[in-house]
Formats: structure tokens, C-alpha cells, sequence
């Protein structure tokens, strides 16, 4: 009889151990995919705000209106795209989901690369881009995670490895990026679509479906399903707890590098000067602290404390960075300000509250696809 327990014990420690590589190797497959959308953000950050002054034909008050008129637009119809697009991954899967951001990046790349000069259709490709991307990205990438996710700390490291691939991208994308400017603007284009052409491959040979058939709600094609403020609910029908979290988080990610990458890119190049060399010198930089907090700091401070006093620590490091960016416009303290920030910056302070957030959202019956889809369109 002990034997035999002894058996079965091991088979089920067997059993578990499989589980938990197999979620491992899920949790890294989506790291990587994340790293390839950081790819297609990254390689136009530059770019796209030389491209419209191009086309404003040197009118910087111009450029900077486009560039802020197409971002709010981007904010208001990313608030029916991800509603619609969360709440169906909640039902058919995340895999077809993860395919929309790189699929538009392909043929997106291709029609500035063939039109660079047709100033509405780069503004629409921006436009697009940037919505869909970031759905295919921060929305399904954040849900996917949770899927696999066994406990709010798995959750916290996959967020973390999340940003350790954001930080390579940084810090590998520039070098493609000022290579290609100094052949044309319009080949940066080209080769963000085959970089999403690439991502569309990745995705179809390895990316693993992370929501099994047991767990998907029913279709709903009622009005709730495009409804951009169904994120209301969050205050309506879950928990204070849940709301509070949510509401801490938003602001949080006001910081978030796809949030106010046009205005430092625009900052550093009109008010510091920068050079596309210098520009692109810093992001490389920028890339390996960012990475290497992720990979070192990170993990020690989340083991260090808990979730008020991690998120405090990091929100005040936040504010001394940025209130220091803000004092004048100089090359120094902008570098400066480059260190207090990494341990929270990109999203990083928010890490322990968002799992928690999730995990408190899928305990009162939220969907993971339609929490993470709230999430961002709050942000």
C-alpha cells in the first residue's frame, strides 16, 4: 500500500511539474511575441514624427497637432477595438486575436512604404498601427498571461519577463531604425511590414492557444460586446477592492512608453536638439538599463515588498523623475532623470496591483480577455 501511494504521489508530482513547464514555455512564447510588437512600435519612433514634419513641410506647430489629433483618436476608437476585440477572446480564443496587430502592421508598412508622400494615408496608417498593435499586444498579451498564470505571483514574473522583452526591443530596434533613415524614411515602412509578416509566421507555428474550450464564455453579439464604456462595471458590479486597484493602476500607465513616446521623441529633437544619431544612441542606452532593471531590479524589489509599499516606492521615484525632466529643457537632467525611473517606469510600478486587479477581476466572474481589454481602454 505505501508503494503504491508512493507511486501515485510521484505521478502526480510528474504531472504537475509538466504543467508548470508547459505554462512556462507559454509564458515565454507570448514574451516573445510581445517582443515582436515592441518591434513594430519601436522601429517607427523615430520616424513617423520626422515623416509628418516632412510632410507639414517643416511646420513643427503643425506636426505636433497631427501627431496629437491622430493620438486621441487612437484613444477613442482603441475603446471599441479592444472592448470588442477582449470580450470575443473571451469566447473564440486569444490565438486569432494575437494575429490582428502584426497582420495590420504588414500591410500598413507596405502602404506608407509604397504612398510615403500622401499625407492622409500615413496619418490613417498611424492611426490603425497603433490601435491594432497595441490590442494585438498590451490587451491579448496581458489576457493570455493570466490564462496560464496559476497564481498572482507567476503573473507578476510573466509581466516582469514582459518587460525585460520591451527593453530588448529598445534596445535592438534603433540600430534597424537609423540604419534604414539613412537610406529613406520610407524603408523603415518596409521593413515594418516584414517584421510583421514575420510576427504573422511566429504566431501561426508557435504560439499556443491559452484558453482552453472548458473556459470560454458564450458569443455574445448583443450591443454590451462594442459597448466602448462597458468598462463601468469595473465600479458597477465588482468590488471595491477591484476598483480601487483598477483606478490606481490607470493612473499609473499614464507614464506607460507608448503614451508619451510622441511627445519625447518630439521634446528631445526640438527643445534638446538631438540628432537622429544622438537620438538613437540614447534608446539603445535607454534599452539596456531598462532591461537590466527588469532582469535584476525588478525581481528583488517584488520579492522586497508588498504591493502599497512597492507601488508607493516606485510611484515616488516616477514623480521625482519626471518633475526633474520638467525643470528646463537640458540634455543633463534628462539623462539624469533616466535612473530614478527605471525601477517604475514603463508600466513596471504597476505590476503588483495588475495582477492582483486580475486576479480579483476573474474571482467576480470577469472575463480575462474583457478585464484586460478595460484595463487599457481606462488607460
Amino acid at each position: 500500500m505505501p508503494a503504491a501511494l508512493s507511486k501515485e504521489s510521484d505521478a502526480v508530482e510528474m504531472e504537475e511539474q509538466s504543467r508548470r513547464a508547459a505554462r512556462a514555455r507559454a509564458s515565454f512564447i507570448i514574451c516573445t511575441s510581445s517582443f515582436l510588437s515592441m518591434c513594430q512600435h519601436g522601429v517607427c519612433v523615430q520616424t513617423e514624427p520626422r515623416l509628418i514634419l516632412e510632410l507639414c513641410k517643416g511646420d513643427v506647430g503643425a506636426a505636433s497637432r497631427l501627431l496629437g489629433n491622430t493620438s486621441g483618436i487612437v484613444g477613442l476608437l482603441s475603446l471599441i477595438v479592444n472592448q470588442t476585440g477582449g470580450k470575443l477572446s473571451d469566447a473564440t480564443g486569444r490565438k486569432p486575436c494575437f494575429f490582428v496587430g502584426p497582420a495590420m502592421s504588414t500591410i500598413l508598412g507596405w502602404l506608407v512604404y509604397k504612398n510615403s508622400s500622401n499625407r492622409g494615408l500615413v496619418l490613417v496608417c498611424r492611426t490603425l498601427r497603433l490601435i491594432f498593435t497595441s490590442f494585438s499586444n498590451t490587451v491579448m498579451v496581458r489576457a493570455a498571461l493570466a490564462d496560464v498564470a496559476a497564481h498572482p505571483s507567476d503573473f507578476q514574473r510573466a509581466q516582469n519577463h514582459v518587460q525585460v522583452a520591451t527593453g530588448l526591443g529598445l534596445l535592438l530596434i534603433p540600430f534597424l531604425e537609423a540604419r534604414l533613415l539613412g537610406k529613406g524614411i520610407k524603408y523603415v515602412y518596409l521593413a515594418l511590414s516584414a517584421i510583421g509578416a514575420a510576427h504573422c509566421l511566429f504566431a501561426t507555428m508557435c504560439l499556443p492557444e491559452t484558453l482552453p474550450l472548458s473556459h470560454r464564455k458564450k458569443p455574445d453579439l448583443s450591443f454590451a460586446t462594442v459597448n466602448p464604456l462597458s468598462f463601468i462595471r469595473v465600479f458597477t458590479e465588482g468590488s471595491k477592492t477591484l476598483w480601487q486597484f483598477t483606478m490606481i493602476t490607470t493612473f499609473q500607465m499614464f507614464l506607460e512608453g507608448k503614451n508619451i513616446s510622441d511627445s519625447a521623441q518630439n521634446w528631445v529633437r526640438d527643445h534638446l536638439k538631438w540628432s537622429v544619431t544622438g537620438i538613437r544612441n540614447f534608446i539603445i542606452i535607454y534599452g539596456v538599463l531598462c532591461t537590466m532593471s527588469s532582469m535584476s531590479l525588478a525581481p528583488i524589489l517584488l520579492r522586497m515588498f508588498n504591493a502599497k509599499d512597492y507601488t508607493t516606492l516606485t510611484n515616488l521615484l516616477n514623480i521625482f523623475a519626471f518633475s526633474v525632466r520638467g525643470i528646463k529643457a537640458s540634455t543633463a537632467l534628462w539623462l539624469l532623470a533616466m535612473f530614478p525611473m527605471l525601477p517604475g517606469v514603463n508600466g513596471n510600478c504597476a505590476i503588483k496591483l495588475t495582477s492582483l486587479a486580475q486576479n480579483l477581476a476573474e474571482q467576480q466572474g470577469f472575463g480575462n480577455g474583457e478585464f484586460s481589454a478595460w484595463a487599457n481602454n481606462l488607460r
